[in-house]
């Protein structure tokens, strides 16, 4: 069962330090500039979903998706998709992770959104995704908290990056989805208006 985080000046300390040197490490531009911006709101008193706003990701938030944290963290939803995660991944509205997508992605997603969860830091992933036809896609995830009313954190700001932003989209569907979702095709009006949402 997730808890509220320790308001203690000490821990909101250690939670700003760590993400202080995240800012530190070999971070992109678009994820070095969310998470400062983020740093920058945690320390005048931490971050809620009402600060999750296209303030704090400015020209990032169309690589940005807003994630609901749902049954105790056990599962997530996208609640806000911006256009180029549709554009690369789809459409995956508000299907629960545990429908949308494959188990073994699933289980990975799980630990490290559970470590911010239950820590309140900022952290980053790589991660390599394969269509059935073997082609790859490498990506990271730079992950923000952000909590309820509560102090829980129930809400997670996923900044992506691409290492190779002029590979070429995968054609064939990615492993990582669940069989259903793989026989889906999006369209082209899917990824105009990713961002729109954003309140």
């Amino acid at each position: 069962m997730l808890t509220a985080l320790d308001p203690s000046p000490k821990a909101i300390s250690d939670r700003l330090d760590f993400a202080r040197k995240l800012v530190q490490s070999s971070l992109p531009e678009r994820q070095k500039g969310a998470l400062e911006k983020w740093i920058e709101t945690a320390g005048q008193g931490g971050v809620s979903r009402q600060d999750m706003r296209p303030a704090m990701f400015g020209r990032t938030l169309q690589f940005v998706a807003l994630v609901e944290v749902l049954d105790d963290g056990t599962d997530y939803r996208h609640l806000i998709e911006g256009r180029e995660v549709i554009r690369w991944f789809g459409n995956s509205g508000k299907e629960r992770f545990s429908t949308l997508y494959a188990a073994d992605y699933l289980a990975r997603l799980r630990s490290f959104y559970l470590t911010v969860q239950l820590t309140g830091r900022p952290n980053r992933r790589h991660f390599m995704a394969h269509s059935i036809d073997e082609e790859e896609l490498a990506f990271s995830q730079l992950v923000l908290p952000a909590t309820d009313e509560q102090g829980i954190i129930r809400f997670l700001a996923v900044v992506f990056d691409f290492s190779d932003p002029l590979r070429r989209i995968p054609d064939a569907p990615l492993k990582i989805f669940a069989p259903w979702r793989r026989l889906q095709k999006g369209t082209g009006a899917d990824t105009i208006m990713g961002d729109y949402k954003w309140r």
